[in-house]
This record gives C-alpha cells, sequence and structure tokens, in this order.
C-alpha cells in the first residue's frame, strides 16, 4: 500500500514540476514566460543593401542588437521599445547543415549572439532590413 501511495505522490509531483518547466519562471516584472524552452532556428542569408551575411532566426527574419546594451548584460528595450522591438526567446539552434562562426547563449531568457542580446522587430517581412540609429543587423560569417 506505501508504495502505491509514494508512486502516485511522485506522479503527482513530476506532473506538477514538467507544468512548472512548460510555463516557465516569472519575468523580473512578474508577468510569466509561456513556453520558453521553444527553439528558435537560426540561419544565414543575404538582405539587400547589407554586405554579407545576415543573422536571421525562424521565417528568415533578420534579428538586430540595440546600440542601448552591452555585451553580456541582459537587454535594455524594455517596455513601449520591446512592443516594437520584442527580445528573442527560447533556445538557439542552428538550422540543418548551417554552419556559423560565433556563439549563442542566453541571458534571462533572451538569445545572444556572442554576448549581445537580439531582438527582432514586428513589422518584418522576411529577408527585409530595418536596421536604423538605435537597432542595427547582426553580419556573420559562415
Amino acid at each position: 500500500m506505501r508504495a502505491g501511495l509514494r508512486a502516485g505522490v511522485l506522479g503527482v509531483v513530476s506532473a506538477a514540476l514538467l507544468a512548472g518547466s512548460l510555463w516557465g519562471a516569472s519575468s523580473a516584472s512578474g508577468a510569466p514566460r509561456p513556453f520558453p524552452n521553444i527553439a528558435v532556428v537560426f540561419g544565414a542569408q543575404h538582405v539587400h543593401g547589407v554586405r554579407g551575411l545576415v543573422l536571421a532566426a525562424a521565417r528568415d527574419l533578420v534579428v538586430y542588437t540595440f546600440t542601448g546594451d552591452k555585451r553580456g548584460k541582459p537587454g535594455t528595450c524594455t517596455g513601449p521599445c520591446a512592443a516594437v522591438w520584442p527580445p528573442v526567446r527560447g533556445i538557439p539552434v542552428l538550422a540543418r547543415g548551417v554552419k556559423i562562426r560565433g556563439k549563442f547563449g542566453s541571458i534571462n531568457g533572451q538569445v545572444t549572439f556572442n554576448g549581445w542580446p537580439l531582438y527582432r522587430f514586428t513589422g518584418e517581412k522576411s529577408g527585409q532590413n530595418h536596421a536604423n540609429h538605435s537597432f542595427k543587423v547582426v553580419t556573420v560569417r559562415t
């Protein structure tokens, strides 16, 4: 009887831990971050007006760095800024067959490349460059 009860308790605890890991920890603002462990697939592509290859995530969406950020530190584009330039969140994965020089990482759930927090642009269309004085495309070497 005790073994059955112990197995039942372990099953409930395991389910609770799994559910908690899927929803993730709360952010600094207290808002939950759903599914933080979703892979973000990266590749490199040519973009009109940019010399060399540009880092792209998901469906060929160009990613950017913010000039207000510091290498190795959390991203500083928050609030209204992040509404237009949201941070890239998830687990960075290279697309099959893609080789990019550099190192992916994560700071507080935000994907980084060579220590720089990455962002996307909400008005992005595949393969376009929306760099401006505050956001720069990430060029890469393969």
